[in-house]
């Protein structure tokens, strides 16, 4: 078969065979690492550039096998269908956090850390949160856009995604996963519920009439079983989550600066005077 060398310019959508309702990194192997079958070829397509986006359904890293020996990346797409990417996830999730999100990982990583969370698997947007099925820490992982899944189950060491769409149903399953699926669940699913209220609280305090979409309301990220409610009830406001994550990256770059000059007696406070003069370009003065 030969692969289209960008993505079709309409709709695709996923395969709905019933035949092709399940897939692991198994099935991908078999289906998609050799001769792909006929019924299966117009759902798949090549795209070097691929970015990730609310369409995202799941990604399958293959980094250490690549499929066809050249594609890091499996991705299911609700719109685009099967990508076969030569990015691995890695590389996918940088570019995200690099050039897509106000912050980066900064933000993201900050609330995490106000709502005394452990755990770091999602990239929380709100409507829309990406789930690694290990934690971030590590190098490569596979990924599931939270905001699609309906339901999920884990039993021995495998866990399964399951999602719906125009009547047909799709299960995802993954078994390099973390343990404790559900709590790292749950503080996943908290931490996006607290980044979109803080969003619609921002919004509210501008003038403006912000509503997360519900159309989530049946997904996972809805989901309130999974809310720890005390975390809720203490977060932050989006504003001074900001501030908070501005002056520790200040604090950070002041560390570095020091250690390359190899300041030995460097102290946070010898940094404030260039802290205070860096942050008079916010100023309309």
């Amino acid at each position: 078969m030969t692969m289209n060398n960008k993505l079709n310019l309409f709709n695709i959508g996923l395969p709905t065979s019933e035949d092709l309702n399940t897939w692991s990194k198994d099935c991908i192997k078999q289906r998609l690492d050799h001769n792909i079958s006929g019924n299966l070829i117009p759902f798949v397509s090549e795209a070097p550039d691929y970015e990730l986006n609310e369409n995202m359904v799941a990604l399958y890293d293959f980094h250490t096998n690549p499929i066809k020996g050249r594609y890091q990346s499996v991705i299911f797409d609700k719109k685009a269908g099967i990508i076969l990417c030569q990015k691995n996830s890695r590389q996918l999730i940088n570019h995200l956090l690099k050039h897509k999100l106000i912050l980066g990982a900064v933000l993201q990583k900050k609330l995490q850390k106000e709502l005394g969370f452990y755990y770091r698997h999602t990239i929380s947007l709100g409507e829309i949160a990406y789930f690694s099925l290990r934690a971030h820490s590590e190098k490569h992982t596979s990924w599931i856009g939270l905001h699609h899944m309906q339901t999920v189950q884990q039993e021995n060491g495998r866990v399964t995604f399951s999602y719906q769409e125009n009547g047909y149903s799709y299960n995802f399953e993954f078994e390099d996963c973390a343990p404790n699926m559900y709590k790292r669940l749950g503080e996943a699913i908290t931490h996006n519920h607290v980044l979109g209220q803080m969003l619609v609280g921002y919004a509210k305090s501008h003038g403006f009439h912000l509503n997360l979409c519900k159309c989530r309301k049946n997904s996972l990220v809805a989901n309130q079983e999974y809310f720890y409610l005390t975390k809720i009830q203490n977060a932050l406001n989006l504003t001074e989550l900001a501030e908070e994550a501005i002056e520790e990256f200040h604090r950070n770059y002041g560390r570095h600066c020091a250690d390359f000059f190899d300041i030995k007696d460097w102290q946070i406070n010898d940094h404030n005077l260039i802290y205070r003069l860096s942050r008079r370009i916010k100023s309309i003065l």
